[in-house]
């Protein structure tokens, strides 16, 4: 299993600009084979601060996911857009258990 974390940080009032794009990127991500979980989240204190938490069957299913149509629509709306900083990782899950 493969799991991507981290933010992304736009420009004051810039993710109003493409919030109707991520919807769509978000739920056609959830629909593709090998994808367990996709979502980005707006920060309840900083709204232009897009928390994005992901998880992989495998590097198949992930590099898939990046070429994408719909992945590329959403980068290129996200290609208009300011952004003021971004830190984003690529874990490798061995061992997985629920906690709760």
């Amino acid at each position: 299993m493969l799991l991507v974390q981290g933010w992304l940080k736009l420009a004051t009032g810039e993710f109003n600009k493409v919030a109707d794009q991520a919807r769509t990127m978000v739920a056609a991500t959830t629909a593709e084979d090998g994808c367990i979980h996709y979502s980005f989240a707006r920060d309840v204190a900083d709204p232009d601060l897009i928390h994005i938490a992901e998880r992989w069957r495998d590097a198949e299913a992930l590099g898939a996911h990046g070429k994408s149509a719909h992945m590329a629509a959403f980068n290129q709306a996200m290609g208009g857009v300011k952004r003021e900083g971004a830190d984003l990782w690529l874990y490798s899950a061995e061992e997985v258990r629920k906690l709760m």
